[in-house]
């Protein structure tokens, strides 16, 4: 008897059972890193927005008194909050928002965003500014990033 070269449908049920057992034993490791990769663009994200803040401030493009969003609390620190979707094209009150506003709302709203601007020292006609910035969002929980500088104005 002749016997024609292929596969016999044994030898297919056993090929797909195996990938299929593989396929299963790997998901778990894909989603898990997926997971992990989305994660860690969000928090390069609020890095970034972090680092973009602490550069108006150094570059004078942010006020450092009470006005818009920002409040001056008894000891001269200066505190600005933005929620999440803020925006900040619509925010009149701070000339560089405004100005600004279209590339603040790609990069800034995604976060809620805290930045307390803390006087350090002062000399004539100059004081040092401490800055802390913190950079939060939600996942599964609340994360957060914060980063410091100290600027002169």
């Amino acid at each position: 008897m002749n016997r024609d070269s292929g596969l016999t449908i044994v030898e297919i049920l056993v090929a797909i059972v195996i990938v299929g057992v593989i396929t299963v034993a790997v998901m778990p490791l894909l989603t898990t890193s997926m997971t992990s990769n989305s994660s860690s663009r969000t928090r390069t994200q609020a890095v970034s927005a972090a680092e973009t803040w602490m550069e108006r401030y150094r570059d004078g493009r942010e006020p450092v008194q009470a006005v818009g969003s920002c409040t001056e609390g008894s000891t001269d620190v200066i505190t600005c909050t933005y929620p999440k979707d803020f925006n900040y094209a619509n925010d009149t009150a701070i000339t560089s928002h405004a100005a600004d506003g279209a590339s603040m709302n790609t990069q800034f709203q995604p976060f809620k965003t805290v930045l307390v601007a803390t006087p350090v020292s002062s000399g004539v006609n100059i004081t040092l500014w401490e800055l802390k910035v913190t950079v939060s969002w939600t996942e599964k929980e609340e994360k957060s990033v914060t980063a410091y500088t100290r600027f002169t104005r």
